[in-house]
């Protein structure tokens, strides 16, 4: 834990191998394709259809909406969030008790989409898109250790490339180049100096800093399930679209998890229910 600590402070991302066994792996992705085909029929958060063909990424599969006829997935789902192992790495990466934010599916697009090289960029430009006030930002921000984001392959994929060590510093001319000038046009370039592709196997788990530049991939023609699980800090909570869950305040919603899974989602509900009573937050 040590080592993985010391690499994402230097370099900003941490592979570890294995955190799910591959069973486990090809259960989630089993349980995983049966809420994809739902949400593309109706999402029960909003009630929407989900039907483009291009659509590459999916929130909140813990929905209760997803397992009223299949209500013995629920636990396993919940389980696989708060495992053990799970959490071990966030609180490392961390360094603070983990506190449930959001699960999220990224998927490849159907056969009628359009196969993309995702955009390079950092998160950073998406909350500040005047770019002399990024760089300001970046110039004094050289970690995001609020938040984690941990990506879990389902299925065999390369499809996470990510610059190592630029969280620590500001862009390159030519990083520059590809990532925001004349209005981005090239940020879909594959000529990013330094990117690593990151290979994972079903039940491997990659994390990066957001504030690193990085992409993903999405082929058509190349399968992609990768299960997201973003935690932040016990200490500093954010409350914004991705915790915006009130049906975790349904009668009995904990009910059927086991104890230590209950005690970790416990947790989250006393921390945002209080903002569950005022108006949802836009995406």
């Amino acid at each position: 834990m040590t080592d993985l600590r010391k690499q994402w402070n230097e370099e900003g991302y941490i592979i570890v191998r294995g955190i799910y066994a591959p069973e486990r792996a090809a259960r989630l992705r089993q349980i995983s394709e049966r809420i994809l085909e739902q949400w593309r029929v109706l999402e029960p958060a909003s009630g929407n259809a989900n039907g483009d063909p291009n659509a590459t990424c999916m929130r909140h599969l813990n929905h209760p909406g997803y397992f009223k006829e299949t209500p013995g997935e629920f636990p396993e789902l919940m389980d696989a969030v708060a495992d053990p192992a799970v959490l071990n790495v966030a609180r490392t990466i961390l360094g603070d008790e983990p506190l449930f934010r959001c699960t999220s599916l990224f998927f490849n697009p159907l056969p009628a989409g359009t196969s993309l090289d995702g955009n390079w960029h950092r998160d950073s430009q998406f909350t500040i898109p005047d770019v002399a006030a990024e760089k300001n930002f970046l110039a004094g921000k050289r970690d995001s250790d609020s938040g984690v984001q941990m990506q879990i392959a389902l299925a065999s994929t390369e499809d996470v490339e990510f610059v190592p060590g630029s969280h620590r510093r500001l862009d390159t001319p030519e990083e520059f180049q590809i990532r925001r000038a004349d209005g981005a046009k090239n940020w879909r370039s594959n000529g990013m100096p330094g990117a690593l592709r990151i290979k994972q196997e079903p039940g491997d788990a990659v994390l990066f800093n957001p504030l690193g530049l990085h992409r993903g991939r999405y082929h058509t023609d190349k399968l992609r399930r990768t299960f997201m699980l973003t935690f932040t800090k016990t200490s500093s909570p954010a409350f914004d679209y991705f915790t915006q869950q009130p049906w975790f305040l349904e009668p009995g919603h904990l009910q059927p998890l086991s104890a230590p899974t209950r005690e970790f989602f416990e947790k989250f509900i006393a921390v945002f229910k209080s903002h569950w009573q005022a108006e949802p937050v836009s995406a």
